[in-house]
C-alpha cells in the first residue's frame, strides 16, 4: 500500500451507520407503547428516583460547633509539633562517634547518612542497637 492512502473500507461502512440510525429510531418509537404492567412499573420507578429529602437539604450547620472542633484539632496539632520539636532537640544533644556513623554507612550503603545518623541518635549512640534496628526496619526519612 501507499503511505497516506485512505482505506476504501470507510466509504463502504457509511451505509451501515444510516441503518443503525434507522434501528435506533425504530427502538425509540417502540418505547412509548408500554403495556399496563410495564407502564405501572415505570411510574413507580420514576416516583422512587424523584424523591428528595427536604430535611437534609435545608439542614443548617452549627458554626460554633465546627469552630470548636477546628480549635481542638489546631491545639492537638500544636501539641504534636511542640513534642516533635522537643524530641528533635533531645536527639541533637546526643553525642555520637564519627567512626560509628562511618561504620553504619559502610555496612548499610543503601541508607542515607542523615537517616543512619538519626537512628544512631535515637539509640543513644549505641552502635549495636542502632545496627540491629536498621537491619530490622529499613530506615527512611520521616
Amino acid at each position: 500500500t501507499v503511505l497516506g492512502a485512505r482505506p476504501v473500507l470507510s466509504v463502504a461502512m457509511a451505509p451501515k451507520k444510516e441503518e443503525e440510525e434507522e434501528e435506533e429510531i425504530d427502538e425509540e418509537e417502540e418505547e412509548p407503547q408500554k403495556t399496563g404492567e410495564s407502564a405501572k412499573e415505570a411510574k413507580q420507578l420514576d416516583s422512587l428516583t424523584d424523591f428528595v429529602d427536604e430535611d437534609k437539604i435545608s439542614s443548617k450547620v452549627d458554626t460554633k460547633e465546627v469552630e470548636a472542633k477546628l480549635n481542638e484539632l489546631r491545639k492537638k496539632k500544636e501539641e504534636a509539633n511542640s513534642a516533635r520539636a522537643e524530641r528533635e532537640k533531645k536527639l541533637a544533644q546526643v553525642k555520637i562517634n564519627k567512626e560509628d556513623l562511618d561504620l553504619m554507612c559502610s555496612e548499610l550503603p543503601l541508607c542515607d547518612r542523615d537517616v543512619l545518623e538519626r537512628v544512631l541518635r535515637e539509640h543513644d549512640a549505641d552502635l549495636v542497637a542502632a545496627l540491629k534496628s536498621a537491619v530490622r526496619t529499613f530506615p527512611m526519612n520521616s
